[in-house]
């Protein structure tokens, strides 16, 4: 069987990759393991353009989100479905110093800051919120299961997904591209996750993965809000009274299964964000693939043009993963330069 690409991992970076080769007119096949607690089945898939304690808005930030949005909206057009959905975020500054930290970003940027900022309406007597706040516009989630699922079913259509694992020791390369079993590609782009580094190609990258846990809830008194509520821990109401929270980073962790330290951090984050006692319906938890300051890393491998690998989306994965994997669709096809930042090749690890 001869392709133009091999993508190894169907999680958010493989199924973004996947759309824009498709988008493109490439043969793909994605391998996926098709394991049911993998980052991006469990993540909450925040879109949060402010993000931090300092509340930097990033270079390109804006390039990025509004390509993100238009993708998810085409493709959801395309299917006939919602993953996508658009809601505020009333952001509670946790200390003074966050306050002073806003305040100074407002004054220095402050033409470019009025995009993603209102004043703060919200019930002090749910959220306390003693130090203010704002509204955070532009923000949103991404039910990544059910774009996961949109994402194979179109690959399905085109016989381009097959469950398997690939091991790179069985991945032979050559000088017009690779060998795997039956398969002949003009190249392999490895979208592993947290597994990115147990491979002999990208063992070089310092993979710091992090367990995080994510709760399912019920809280009644909260119905009425209808935004996300961020500030040290995050609620995402899902209707009628349920929400789900997190989240927290261990990187220190014996396995990937859910645990009762995981569960009892969240919640004492949660107790921080409202005094209102929730009622735990669900747990999951699952490893998040992080690179060195959770940054996006993508391109061909030093010696192995024929080989390559795209990781590291991490909390930040659904707003900016699109644009990025666009840019690596683009240099993969066409040769174009990769963002130096996200650049295997200008990183030294």
């Amino acid at each position: 069987m001869k392709i133009d690409s091999l993508i190894v991992g169907q999680g958010l970076a493989g199924s973004l990759l996947a759309l824009h080769l498709l988008e493109r007119g490439q043969r793909i096949l994605v391998v996926d393991r098709d394991e049911a607690n993998t980052s991006s089945k469990v993540a909450a898939g925040l879109v949060t353009p402010l993000a931090g304690a300092r509340f930097n808005l990033p270079a390109g930030l804006e390039t990025r989100l509004d390509y993100a949005r238009a993708f998810y909206w085409n493709h959801e057009e395309a299917g006939g479905m919602t993953f996508f959905h658009h809601r505020r975020i009333a952001r509670l500054f946790q200390s003074a110093a966050e306050r002073t930290a806003w305040n100074a970003r407002l004054e220095k940027e402050r033409e470019r800051y009025a995009r993603f900022h209102e004043p703060l309406a919200i019930d002090t007597r749910h959220f306390p919120g003693s130090f203010g706040g704002f509204e955070m516009k532009e923000g949103g989630w991404l039910d990544v299961p059910a774009f996961l699922e949109y994402s194979r079913q179109r690959l399905l259509e085109r016989a381009a997904y097959a469950i398997g694992r690939v091991k790179s020791e069985d991945v032979t390369p050559g000088n017009d591209g690779i060998r795997w079993k039956n398969i002949s590609a003009s190249r392999i782009i490895f979208c592993e996750g947290w597994r990115g580094n147990q491979n002999r190609f990208f063992d070089w990258v310092p993979m710091n993965a992090a367990l995080g846990d994510i709760l399912d809830l019920e809280i009644p008194e909260l119905a009425h809000e209808r935004r996300i509520v961020s500030g040290g821990a995050w609620l995402i109401p899902r209707g009628s009274g349920h929400f789900r929270a997190g989240s927290n980073y261990r990187h220190r962790f014996a396995s990937e299964t859910p645990d009762e330290a995981g569960r009892t951090e969240v919640l004492q984050k949660l107790a921080r964000l409202t005094p209102v006692i929730p009622r735990v319906v669900a747990h999951r938890a699952a490893v998040r693939p992080v690179i060195r300051r959770s940054q996006v890393f993508m391109g061909t491998h030093p010696t192995h043009r024929h080989i390559a690998f795209f990781n590291g989306l991490g909390s930040k994965g659904v707003l900016n993963g699109p644009w990025y994997a666009s840019q690596l669709a683009n240099h993969l096809i066409d040769g174009t330069p990769l963002p130096g930042d996200a650049d295997l090749a200008n990183n030294h690890f």
